[in-house]
């Protein structure tokens, strides 16, 4: 009697959990459904009352419109992220494994420079345009992924020394007793080591440079506005439109899911890096 109650205890819990996990999974894919739905349906749909969750009359002239008019936004976002989550990349590389080997700036530089992750960026867009003025390079990518870099930077490297300081410094002594150089112990052993926490560290860089509003905003004007800046000036005379915002809003994440599911497998071996030693 009591390992039938057991039983039926266990499989109140299991379906419990099951419900649980239902309800999140529905209520975190709902929003992203309703964008779709928005991207499709016409707007005479869009303005009802009660709200259509479905569309009667589908139409694809919303993506018609982000394919062929925000194309540009859309290549300069991902030039601009693309070229400021590399150089965050190099630049975190070196100065993270200068940090964490030989302790440059002892515990008080690495912390300094972490900081300015956290130093509010709309404080230094009139420092920024002031000085993009001046260099003549308003409205370029160059304006926009110069201030990229001051976020970019610290995180990379803060990430990227914590990852080297879990590699084991008898592995590149071993390397260098074998008459490896201090170059070729970083790309043989330590730089592959650490490659997913580098791929975790890409990722979050690019994102936060693709999703970046501030910056583009203030330093362009036309020839390299970004995707976040095209969306928000998508507005006609009775408001937003809707359905254009929607389509373009789609294909401006379709770059974060397709790094997720290529990089997936390092996602979590980058995130998990450390944790055991």
């Amino acid at each position: 009697m009591r390992k039938l109650k057991s039983k039926n205890r266990l499989l109140l819990k299991r379906i419990l959990l099951s419900i649980a996990i239902i309800v999140v999974v529905v209520i975190s894919l709902f929003p992203i459904y309703w964008l779709l739905l928005t991207s499709i349906q016409p707007k005479t749909e869009l303005m009802s009352s009660p709200p259509h969750f479905w569309s009667k009359a589908p139409t694809m002239k919303n993506w018609h419109f982000a394919f062929s008019d925000t194309l540009p936004f859309f290549f300069n976002s991902l030039v601009i992220a693309t070229v400021a989550t590399i150089v965050a990349i190099v630049l975190g590389a070196m100065s993270g494994y200068a940090f964490a080997r030989y302790k440059i700036g002892g515990n008080t530089l690495p912390f300094w420079i972490l900081s300015l992750k956290f130093f509010p960026p709309v404080v230094a867009i009139v420092p920024y345009f002031l000085m993009m003025q001046k260099l003549h390079i308003i409205d370029t990518r160059t304006a926009v992924i110069i201030p990229h870099l001051i976020i970019t930077i610290p995180f990379a490297v803060w990430m990227i020394k914590g990852f080297i300081q879990e590699v084991p410094r008898e592995l590149e002594e071993a390397a260098m007793i074998d008459g490896a150089s201090q170059i070729s112990i970083i790309r043989i052993i330590t730089i592959p080591l650490i490659a997913p926490g580098l791929v975790v560290t890409a990722l979050f860089c690019f994102i936060w440079s693709w999703n970046d509003f501030m910056f583009a905003l203030i330093l362009t004007r036309n020839n390299a506005i970004t995707i976040p800046v095209a969306i928000a000036g998508m507005r006609e005379a009775h408001g937003l439109m809707w359905g254009n915002v929607s389509a373009t809003s789609a294909l401006g994440t379709f770059p974060i899911i397709i790094l997720a599911v290529i990089l997936q497998k390092y996602l979590v071996r980058g995130l998990s890096l450390g944790s055991i030693k």
